[in-house]
């Protein structure tokens, strides 16, 4: 059987067209079934990479934002929205982004509501989809100065001219410090805060569709039932 031929036929036709042709091949005698269900199965894997492109350069490797933070007159442990300021540090790029430093564009990190482009440097872009594992140490003060902390992991898409879109995982985490006023919490206005975020783009696709091969070979089998029933 020929499978580049019945995998085009199983992306270029209609599903009556291509169970003709199963039923055709089966009256012939020029195939068992149990041939029937490997070229089957071959077209389907076949005619789902055909359908890919035929190069995918996805984006991998790690790097490291930080910056100071803007805690609004607050303790990070208590805050919600991010403003994590622009433009930022960028470092310790590998992979990918090999030679990628310096500023960066950053938007504002909303643990509420994530979402947005949070990173820019080096024409790579970083859109935030997702935040879990959220966790922080209150305010813990001794000697006169009190800290906090917070940090969740992220998720989401990066994206490049030159380059699939690619899922990218890290972790983000804050630090407030402030002078202790009345005792266990801050004076006002000595607040201050730092962030860092460390990424890893994993070099896999940023959405993972429905896979074409089991769309495909469902037809496929699909086509193998009917074909054993009209011939019954």
């Amino acid at each position: 059987m020929d499978f580049i031929f019945l995998a085009r036929r199983l992306l270029y036709t209609n599903q009556t067209d291509t169970f003709r042709f199963f039923n055709r091949a089966n009256s012939e005698g020029r195939t068992t079934l149990k041939t029937k269900i490997a070229g089957l199965s071959a077209a389907a894997l076949l005619a789902a990479s055909l359908s890919m492109p035929a190069s995918a350069a996805f984006i991998s490797g790690t790097i490291s934002f930080s910056d100071g933070l803007d805690t609004l007159g607050d303790i990070v442990s208590n805050l919600t929205l991010f403003d994590i300021g622009t433009p930022t540090n960028a470092s310790g790029g590998t992979g990918s982004f090999l030679g990628v430093a310096g500023l960066t564009t950053t938007s504002n990190i909303d643990t509420t509501a994530p979402g947005g482009v949070i990173y820019s440097i080096g024409g790579f872009s970083f859109t935030l989809t997702s935040i879990s594992a959220l966790s922080s140490d209150p305010l813990n003060c001794a000697g006169g100065l009190c800290e906090d902390s917070i940090e969740f992991n992220i998720a989401g898409t990066v994206s490049a001219a030159g380059f699939d879109a690619s899922t990218f995982i890290g972790k983000w985490t804050a630090n407030g410090t402030c002078l202790e006023g009345v005792p266990g919490s801050c004076e006002a206005g000595t607040e201050s805060g730092s962030w860092s975020s460390s990424v890893v783009a994993t070099g896999r696709p940023s959405q993972t569709p429905v896979p074409a091969t089991l769309a495909l070979l469902g037809v496929a089998l699909a086509g193998l039932g009917w074909t054993r029933r009209s011939k019954a």
